[in-house]
C-alpha cells in the first residue's frame, strides 16, 4: 500500500511575513511606549506629507521641504506656548485660591435643596491641596515636561524620517500582502486609511481651534472668569469625540453658575449652538468623509482608549479603529463579491 506524500511549499517571503508579524505582536507587549512613539510619529508624517509633497512639486528637495515644514510647526508651537503660558499660570493661581470658595458655595446650594454631604469639608481640603500643589509647583510641572523632552525629540525625529522616506511605510505594508495579486488591494486600503486619518485630524484640529477661539470670545464677552484656561480646555477636549465637548460644557457651566444662573444657561445655549455649527457646517466643509465608523463604536473606542492611554489614548484611538474598520470592511466586501460572482 503506497503512502501519499504531502508537500508543503512555504516560501521565504511567507516565513519572513510570519516572523515580522510575530515580532510585531511581541513588541506590542514588551515595548508599548516605543510602539506609541512610532505610531505618533507616523500620524505626524501623515499630517505633514501633503504639504511636503506640495512643496516638493515646486522643485524643492524633499529633505529641505520636510525640515522647513517641521521647523515652522515647532516654531508655531513655541510661540503659542509663550503667548498663553503667562495668563494661564495667573488663572491657575487665582483658581487655586478661589476653588474652595466655589465648592463652599456649591455645598450651600445643595443644602438649600435638602442635599447634605457630610464629608464636604474633607473634599474641599483635598481639592485645595491638589490645586495649590499644581500652582505652587509650576516649576516642577515644567521640569516634568522637560523630562519628556527625549520622547518629544524621538517622535519628531521619527516623523521627519518617515516624511523624508515616504515609501517606507508603504513598503512595510506591502510585506503583509499574502499573495502577489493582493498587494494592490492592501496598498489601496492603506492609502484610503491614510487619507481618512489625515482628514480626521485636519478636521479635528481646525474645528478645535474654532471651538477654542469661539469659547474665548464668548467667555470674555460674558465676563466669565478663567476665560483663557476654560477656552483652552474646551479646544483640547473637543478633539475627544462625544465625551470631550460634554466635559467642557459642564465645566464652563460650573464656573458660570457662580456668577448667575442666567450665565450658566447662556453657556449651555452657546455650547449647543457652537457644537451644531461645528458638526453640521464646519466638519462637512473641511472633509466629506471622516473615519466612517458608527457613533456607538466611536464611544466604545474612546472609553477603551482612555482606559489604556489616558487623554492621548482617547484622542488617537479613533484613527486606529478607523484603519482597522477600513481593512475589515474592505475584506468582507471583497468576500461578498467573490461569493456573488461564484
Amino acid at each position: 500500500m503506497g503512502h501519499k506524500i504531502v508537500k508543503i511549499d512555504i516560501t521565504w517571503r511567507a516565513l519572513f511575513r510570519v516572523f515580522v508579524f510575530s515580532l510585531f505582536v511581541i513588541s506590542l507587549f514588551l515595548f508599548k511606549k516605543i510602539i506609541l512613539w512610532i505610531f505618533l510619529a507616523l500620524i505626524l508624517s501623515f499630517l505633514f506629507n501633503p504639504v511636503i509633497d506640495l512643496i516638493e512639486r515646486k522643485k524643492v528637495s524633499r529633505i529641505v521641504a520636510t525640515l522647513s515644514v517641521y521647523g515652522v510647526f515647532i516654531l508655531i508651537i513655541i510661540l503659542t506656548l509663550i503667548s498663553i503660558f503667562p495668563p494661564l499660570i495667573k488663572e491657575i493661581t487665582n483658581l487655586s485660591i478661589n476653588f474652595p470658595i466655589y465648592f463652599e458655595q456649591f455645598n450651600t446650594f445643595l443644602s438649600s435643596k435638602g442635599l447634605v454631604i457630610s464629608d464636604f469639608s474633607n473634599i474641599v481640603n483635598l481639592f485645595k491641596e491638589q490645586i495649590l500643589g499644581i500652582a505652587e509647583n509650576a516649576i516642577l510641572f515644567i521640569k516634568n515636561i522637560m523630562g519628556h523632552f527625549f520622547a518629544l525629540v524621538t517622535i519628531l525625529t521619527l516623523a521627519i524620517f518617515l516624511s523624508i522616506e515616504k515609501e517606507f511605510p508603504i513598503n512595510f505594508v506591502r510585506m503583509f500582502a499574502i499573495k502577489e495579486e493582493a498587494e494592490d488591494k492592501v496598498l489601496s486600503t492603506f492609502s484610503e486609511s491614510q487619507r481618512q486619518v489625515v482628514g480626521y485630524f485636519n478636521a479635528k484640529i481646525l474645528s478645535s481651534i474654532f471651538i477654542g477661539i469661539g469659547t474665548l470670545i464668548f467667555l470674555s464677552v460674558a465676563h466669565i472668569k478663567y476665560a483663557v484656561s476654560l477656552s483652552l480646555i474646551a479646544g483640547i477636549s473637543n478633539i475627544i469625540p462625544i465625551i470631550g465637548p460634554i466635559f467642557a460644557a459642564i465645566l464652563i457651566m460650573f464656573f458660570a453658575v457662580f456668577d448667575s444662573w442666567a450665565k450658566a444657561l447662556l453657556a449651555l445655549v452657546f455650547f449647543t449652538v457652537i457644537q451644531q455649527i461645528e458638526g453640521n457646517v464646519l466638519i462637512p466643509i473641511l472633509t466629506k468623509k471622516i473615519v466612517g465608523i458608527p457613533p456607538v463604536l466611536v464611544l466604545i473606542s474612546v472609553l477603551i482608549g482612555a482606559t489604556l492611554g489616558g487623554v492621548v489614548g482617547a484622542i488617537f484611538i479613533i484613527p486606529v479603529v478607523g484603519i482597522i474598520y477600513e481593512f475589515t470592511e474592505r475584506y468582507f466586501r471583497d468576500k461578498k463579491e467573490k461569493v456573488r460572482k461564484g
